[in-house]
């Protein structure tokens, strides 16, 4: 099905018709007619299959490639010297983890993802498994060990690469990040250039991970290139339906946080006359309905019983009170996070596996790379709520934006080149794109997309405040109203509409607002929700969200609405 654009109505229509696809060829020799200046030789770029079939290495016994899924995967280059604008990873001093009571949806302006394929957001930076008498969060065994490096990654692991840049201070110990839980380095190389830096890599109880550089030195930047494997049943998918025997011993919580996650325990129902996969199920299912909110849950004392009573708040908040309450029950768990997300991570008796509870928020476009391979995860071991979706939504967007803005600067309109058609695909889904740039993955249903809008916040790191006051009445709000483009004038199933707009209210664009778009048949007026954009601090969106390969043919008027934000109530185009 091919889509092109008319102008039936002041919004903007994709009229559906049948189409075939043809590919051209030149003529054989057409490209050396007339050509005196030809050229016979040029080199050829890295062929990643080819390298793995022929045990390709580079500096450090790094394998040139590895196979991740069904695809295989070039290995980033060693020996290339760190940039000034790539970040850096620095000693920090031993934290804790704070609760605090700022439930609104954030903002993630920036987020550093070292691993290939890309497992954004779920970067593991730090980790946590202890809890204090005022119910802050800490590492209960600090003792660090070295890890083992060598070995190669068995047949239940999945297989990725690490490179990022490291600042080097003599004596210090700098945090890094891992891939996940139960993560091996199979390969790994530190160096400045093409000269070696002697290291090794430790970790805490936690499972949090530190650079150590040998030997006495200067001052570095450095860059630290790993092969890591880690079991693929970490990343998620069923838990094993053990007893309660089975699991590894946890440590009493504190007194006075015990009998509070008791009275947590008894408002969601749930109790050891359970089996352990059972309470885990309930847990997961009653944090995961929790919603973000503009007004803070009411202080009574006690941050982790309003927090999980309230059932409000962020990613943050729900794997904080999570943690809490599934220790009380004595279900080992871990809170981890990073600059962009947090979760948690629980151990069912065979591994430590993580759960995404979801809460994320909205990551700006220059925050993810879209031509970056992305991971494929195991399928949820847990049911979603509905209009509630997990971290890597967050992603999508912003993959989806990143590419819809190189499909317009480029000229390609509404058609992705490199999206699939897949059959399989759900409604309202997006076509997996590898390697090219991702596009949206908007919502596993219609219907649970168009239950979530987005919110405006601020970037999700832990006690972080940025003194926004709550939006004012619908009354001071002007009404918003989007103007919005479709530049290309065909579209097929399975591919990405590419479209951009602004949202404005009273003169001003308005900013940091959900853009919910839906296609609506010209015909039976039946709609169907695409997916959200979101606008810039300018009001501007852009983006490309894929047409659903189960659509049926027929004309259709593109639909832009926002349900409003801190400056404007709700609008249409």
């Amino acid at each position: 099905m091919a889509a092109q654009v008319r102008g039936r109505s002041p919004r903007p229509s994709i009229a559906a018709t049948l189409a075939a696809v043809v590919i051209g060829a030149a003529a054989p020799g057409a490209a050396f007619a007339g050509d005196a200046a030809a050229i016979l030789h040029e080199p050829l770029p890295p062929d990643p299959a080819e390298d793995l079939a022929m045990n390709v290495t580079l500096a450090g016994n790094l394998p040139a490639a590895i196979r991740a899924g069904r695809s295989h995967v070039g290995a980033p280059d060693p020996e290339r010297l760190p940039s000034p604008s790539e970040p850096a990873y620095s000693p920090a001093p031993s934290d804790r983890f704070h609760a605090d009571r700022d439930t609104r949806r954030p903002q993630v302006g920036r987020y550093d993802d070292p691993f290939t394929p890309s497992t954004s957001p779920f970067k593991r930076m730090r980790a946590f498994d202890g809890v204090h008498d005022d119910a802050t969060l800490y590492v209960r065994d600090e003792l660090k060990v070295q890890l083992p490096i060598g070995g190669d990654a068995g047949p239940g692991d999945d297989s990725f690469f690490s490179d990022f840049v490291v600042d080097l201070v003599p004596g210090q110990l700098v945090p890094i990040p891992s891939v996940g839980p139960g993560a091996r380095i199979v390969r790994a190389r530190l160096g400045v250039g093409a000269a070696d830096v002697a290291f090794r890599v430790l970790r805490d109880g936690a499972e949090n991970w530190f650079l150590e550089a040998q030997g006495a030195r200067p001052p570095a930047r450095a860059r630290l290139v790993m092969q890591l494997a880690m079991p693929r049943a970490a990343f998620g998918g069923p838990t094993a339906d053990l007893g309660w025997a089975d699991l590894p011993r946890v440590a009493p919580l504190p007194e006075r946080v015990a009998l509070e996650a008791a009275s947590v325990r008894a408002a969601i129902g749930v109790s050891r006359r359970l089996r352990p996969r059972a309470a885990l199920a309930k847990l997961v299912q009653y944090f995961r309905e929790f919603t973000d909110s503009d007004e803070p849950p009411r202080p009574s004392g006690s941050v982790y019983v309003d927090l999980a009573l309230s059932k409000k708040g962020v990613c943050r908040h729900r794997s904080f009170a999570f943690m809490i309450t599934a220790q009380s029950m004595g279900i080992p768990t871990r809170l981890v996070y990073n600059e962009a997300h947090a979760w948690v991570e629980v151990h069912d008796g065979r591994l430590w596996s993580r759960i995404d509870l979801g809460g994320s928020g909205t990551m700006t476009p220059g925050a993810t790379d879209p031509s970056r391979p992305v991971y494929d995860p195991p399928e949820d071991g847990y049911r979603w709520p509905r209009g509630k979706t997990g971290g890597d939504e967050m992603v999508a967007q912003a993959r989806a934006q990143a590419a819809g803005a190189r499909a317009l600067s480029s000229g390609q309109g509404g058609v992705h080149p490199d999206a699939s058609d897949d059959p399989s695909l759900e409604v309202g889904q997006a076509s997996p794109v590898q390697p090219g740039p991702s596009v949206a993955r908007p919502a596993r249903t219609a219907s649970a997309a168009a239950a979530a809008p987005a919110k405006d916040g601020r970037a999700d790191l832990p006690d972080e405040k940025d003194g926004r006051a709550a939006p004012p009445d619908e009354t001071d709000r002007p009404r918003a109203s989007i103007a919005l483009e479709v530049p290309g004038t065909n579209a097929t199933r399975g591919t990405a509409l590419a479209m951009r707009g602004r949202v404005e209210a009273g003169g001003a664009g308005c900013d940091h607002v959900p853009v919910e778009i839906s296609l609506r048949d010209i015909q039976t007026r039946r709609e169907l929700h695409l997916g959200t954009l979101a606008t810039d601090e300018h009001g501007a969106f852009v983006g490309a969200i894929v047409i659903p390969t189960a659509f049926w043919l027929g004309d259709y008027d593109v639909i832009a609405r926002t349900p409003g934000g801190a400056h404007c109530t709700a609008g249409s185009n």
